[in-house]
């Protein structure tokens, strides 16, 4: 059961509860699954997640750990943007004992997988003009920039 439908399954719980210990029990149940639910918009890692599915890309690619990675450590330290190839590649490569070629070669496997198979208004919901006509995809520093970027900002909504 989702978290909201959890919510919502306490809460109708605690408004037909009789005692005034169930209802206790229950609001405290319930304050823990908004908690939650809260920590959840203010995880990098979990938003940057639901963004991939949002946007379709494949989670059985190679490349997807290293996105979520990637952007994760660009939305912790903004340096990382800008000093992908010598710096946010072998700091990626280094977590999952691979090479930084192979964690580049991955991401824009996803990125090609994505945009070809992708819903084209969703993606241009979440890169809108940010992408080169010519090209037709971002490359592996604009998709990670810009998911970065979404992720921030919802994170300043969420807190």
């Amino acid at each position: 059961m989702r978290n909201l439908e959890m919510q919502v399954d306490t809460l109708m719980r605690l408004c037909a509860a009789e005692t005034p210990a169930q209802k206790e029990r229950l609001r405290r149940e319930l304050l823990v699954l908004l908690n939650q639910s809260r920590v959840n918009r203010l995880d990098p890692e979990y938003l940057t997640r639901q963004i991939l599915l949002d946007i379709g890309a494949p989670d059985h690619l190679l490349g997807h750990p290293f996105v979520v990675e990637a952007v994760v450590l660009c939305v912790n330290d903004g340096c990382y943007i800008n000093n992908i190839t010598f710096g946010l590649y072998p700091q990626v490569a280094a977590k999952f004992d691979t090479t930084a070629s192979r964690v580049e070669r991955g991401i824009r496997h996803l990125i090609e997988v994505t945009w070809t198979r992708a819903d084209m208004d969703i993606l241009c919901g979440y890169f809108g003009n940010t992408v080169s006509p010519d090209r037709g995809k971002p490359t592996n520093g604009e998709f990670i920039a810009r998911i970065a970027n979404v992720v921030r900002q919802r994170m300043r909504e969420a807190a």
